[in-house]
């Protein structure tokens, strides 16, 4: 038997283990609908501070649905990112964009929008519909967790794009980039066999993330300096 043949039998087995009428399929399942409605529930706010808000909520239930998967599978490297997802994109980005971005460059509204909001989710219900029709994982066993996860999952990922499409604002545009990486998560975990790699890619994706974000914040600064009149910086001599 070749190295390929083990290593689908080995997903394969995965797979039929994990079904949805198991417990942890279950979980899994109803996980994937929590972000699906909280990426709606960003498409459809204009508020920065429920944005990342429900961002936060969206990366708390996505370290829960991998930490589900790690211990029906007790896997140390699921447990590893499930961890890591829920310190870093539950807790670490939504509280350092509240502190750094929404508090000190007081923003408040998003008023950037090349689309209405109420176009925005009909357009993105159109892609959630377009991605479970589209995306039917083949080969997978009958009643399998990720025959209904990977829809949710593209879903995901079309609805970030979108939000980095119709938001004009760079804020905004970056939490639609982590809605998309987010996305690649959630069917990540339901289907790779290489659980490594996905901590690997994924730490990747969040310092790219940080970096962006700092980008961002170094950027505010430099436009309030070059708007400042030379009274307002002989105030800040100490």
């Amino acid at each position: 038997m070749s190295v390929a043949s083990v290593a689908s039998a080995h997903v394969t087995g995965t797979l039929e283990s994990l079904s949805t009428s198991s417990l942890a399929g279950t979980l899994v399942t109803l996980a994937s609908v929590l972000m699906l409605l909280a990426a709606f529930a960003c498409l459809g706010s204009k508020l920065f501070n429920r944005y990342v808000f429900y961002y936060g909520v969206q990366s708390v239930v996505l370290s829960f649905a991998a930490a589900v998967v790690a211990y029906h599978f007790d896997s140390g490297e699921l447990w590893a990112l499930a961890f890591i997802t829920l310190a870093l994109k539950g807790i670490a980005i939504p509280v350092a964009t509240r502190r750094l971005l929404l508090q000190r460059l007081e923003l408040r509204r998003d008023v950037a929008l090349s689309t209405g909001l109420s176009t925005s989710l009909i357009i993105g219900a159109l892609l959630t519909g377009f991605a479970f029709l589209v995306i039917q994982p083949q080969d997978l066993p009958a009643g399998a967790v990720a025959s209904s996860a990977v829809p949710l999952s593209t879903a995901l990922v079309l609805l970030g794009a979108l939000c980095m499409v119709v938001r004009r604002h760079t804020i905004a545009q970056l939490i639609g980039w982590l809605i998309t990486e987010n996305g690649v998560f959630l069917g990540a975990i339901t289907l790779a066999s290489t659980f490594p790699f996905i901590v690997e890619a994924g730490i990747f994706l969040d310092l790219v993330a940080a970096v962006l974000i700092m980008v961002v914040f170094v950027s505010g600064i430099t436009r309030r300096l070059a708007e400042a009149t030379a009274s307002e910086l002989r105030e800040l001599r100490g």
